[in-house]
C-alpha cells in the first residue's frame, strides 16, 4: 500500500516549512521509524521518520524550498507498486508524522487531570507506545504544549535501546563501498551538526556518531579523551567497520586524536578542525555560557562567538542548539564531561604526542578568527602534519567554509589510497 511522505505540521502555528536534508534517495529501502528527511521551520530543525517499511520513490521535495504543510514530497511503496496517479486516494494512512489532532471540548464529568492526560499524545503516538511498550510519561513531546507525536516515538525507542546497551548513536549520511569517513562533533551538539558538510560529500561513505552525553547517545562518565575514544571504537566495532577516515571538530578532534592509538593501522587518514588537545587554552566562559543558557535570547550571544561572520548565525541554528542542550538531566551530563575534560576552563590533557609517527595523511584546518580555541595552538606541530589556516573563518569551518573543507577531505581520502598502494609496492 502506497504511503505518502508529506511535509508535516510540527508547530500549531506552522503553515509552511522546507526540507533541509534528505537522508534517503529514490530506490532506497527504508524501515518504519527510520529517519528519511529533515525539515526546517522558523523555530528549529526536526528529523522526520518513515511511517512504514518499503521503497522510497517519487522524491520531488526540493531542499531549501519553502512549501506548504501537507505537500506530498515523496512516497513509500511496496515492491512492484506504482506511485498513485494524481488525485487518486492511496489505500493506507498517509502521513510520515501526523499533525496534532484538534482536541474536542471535554465532557463536564472529565477531570482536569484526565483532560491533560488526553492532551498529552496524539492517537497514533498512543498506539505506537502500546505496540512498542514505551511509557509516554518518559517521552519528551515535540508537539504544541509538549504533546507527543509519532515522530517522538522512534527517537524514544532508539534512546531506550542505546541506553540499555550503552552504545553510542550512529547515523549514516551516505553509504558506499570503502572505508567510511567518521565525523566526530564538538561539545554541546550532535552528529546532525555535520549536515551541511555531509551534503557535499554524498559521493563518499560518511557516518556521524553522537559522542557520550550528546545527541541520542546515553549518558556516561567520560574522565578523559581515551574513554570517549573507546566508546566510539566500540560503536564502530559493533557496526562491523574496520578501516576508517576520521574527521574531528573541537572536542571531537581531541577524541579523534585519542582514537589514533586505538585504531592503529585501521586508520586511513586524519583531518582535524580546530581540535582540542593541542594546548591548554580554551574559552571557558563560552562553555559555561552555553551550559547556563535556558532561552534563545541568552544562548545567542554565546553562539555568535562560533562564527567569524556573525551574520551566519541564523534563528534556526540558535533554536536547534537550544534543543541539543536538552533538559537539566542532559545538561548535567554535559557539565560533568566538561568538568573532567576542561577543569577550571583549561584543557588539562595534551594529545600532541598522538601525531608523532603517523604515516597516514594528516591535516589540520583552523579558522583565523576562532574565539573558542586559539589558532596559535597549531604552532610547532610535526612536519608531516599539513596546516590550513582559513582566513575570516571562526570555530566552525565545516559551516563557514564547507566547500573548502569538503575538497580537503576528498584530498585526504585520495592521498590515503595513494599512500596505501605505495606501501604495498614497497
Amino acid at each position: 500500500m502506497a504511503v505518502e511522505l508529506i511535509l508535516p505540521r510540527v508547530d500549531m502555528d506552522m503553515s509552511e516549512g522546507k526540507i533541509a536534508h534528505w537522508y534517503v534517495k529514490n530506490g532506497d529501502t527504508v524501515t518504519k521509524g527510520q529517519v528519511v528527511f529533515e525539515i526546517e521551520t522558523d523555530k528549529a530543525t526536526m528529523e522526520i521518520d518513515a511511517a512504514a517499511d518499503g521503497i522510497v520513490q517519487g522524491i520531488d521535495g526540493q531542499v531549501g524550498v519553502t512549501m506548504p504543510v501537507g505537500q506530498i514530497v515523496g512516497w513509500i511503496l511496496q515492491p512492484g507498486e506504482a506511485i498513485p496517479a494524481a488525485g487518486a486516494a492511496p489505500d493506507a494512512p498517509q502521513a510520515v508524522v501526523e499533525a496534532p489532532a484538534p482536541v474536542a471540548a471535554a465532557a463536564p464529568e472529565v477531570s482536569t487531570a484526565s483532560r491533560q492526560s488526553l492532551l498529552r499524545a496524539t492517537p497514533l503516538a498512543r498506539s505506537l507506545a502500546r505496540e512498542r511498550g514505551i511509557d509516554l510519561n518518559k517521552v519528551s513531546g515535540s508537539g504544541p504544549e509538549g504533546r507527543v507525536l509519532a515522530a517522538d516515538m522512534a527517537g524514544a525507542q532508539r534512546a531506550a535501546s542505546q541506553a540499555s546497551t550503552g552504545a553510542l548513536n550512529l547515523h549514516w549520511f551516505s553509504r558506499h563501498e570503502g572505508a567510511p569517513l567518521v565525523l566526530l562533533h564538538g561539545f554541546g551538539t550532535s552528529q546532525g551538526s555535520w549536515r551541511v558538510l555531509a551534503d557535499q560529500l554524498r559521493d563518499l561513505p560518511v557516518l556521524g556518531i553522537d559522542l557520550p552525553n550528546h545527541g541520542k547517545s546515553p549518558r556516561a562518565e567520560v574522565p578523559n579523551f581515551a574513554a570517549a575514544a573507546q566508546a566510539v571504537l566500540d560503536r564502530l566495532d559493533s557496526e562491523g567497520i574496520n578501516e576508517v577516515h576520521l574527521l574531528g571538530h573541537s572536542m571531537g578532534g581531541g577524541t579523534a586524536l585519542a582514537l589514533t592509538a586505538l585504531l592503529g593501522s585501521r586508520l586511513r587518514s586524519l583531518t582535524l578542525l580546530a581540535p582540542a588537545g593541542l594546548g591548554p587554552e580554551i574559552n571557558g566562559a563560552f562553555i559555561d555560557g552555553i551550559l547556563r543558557a535556558n532561552s534563545e535570547a541568552s544562548l545567542r550571544p554565546w553562539l555568535v562567538q562560533l562564527f567569524g561572520d556573525a551574520s551566519r548565525l541564523s534563528g534556526s541554528f540558535v533554536a536547534t542548539a537550544l534543543q541539543e542542550l536538552g533538559n537539566e538531566t542532559k545538561r548535567a551530563g554535559l557539565a560533568a564531561m566538561a568538568a573532567s575534560l576542561l577543569p577550571d576552563g583549561t584543557q588539562a590533557e595534551s594529545l600532541r604526542k598522538q601525531l608523532d609517527g603517523l604515516v597516514i595523511p594528516v591535516k589540520l584546518l583552523w579558522g583565523t578568527l576562532d574565539r573558542v580555541l586559539p589558532i596559535h595552538q597549531a604552532a610547532g606541530l610535526p612536519g608531516h602534519v599539513a596546516l590550513h589556516t582559513l582566513a575570516g573563518t571562526g570555530h566552525l569551518p565545516q559551516i563557514e567554509a564547507a566547500p573548502m573543507v569538503a575538497g580537503l577531505v576528498r584530498q585526504q581520502v585520495g592521498a590515503s589510497a595513494f599512500a596505501s598502494s605505495s606501501l604495498q609496492a614497497t
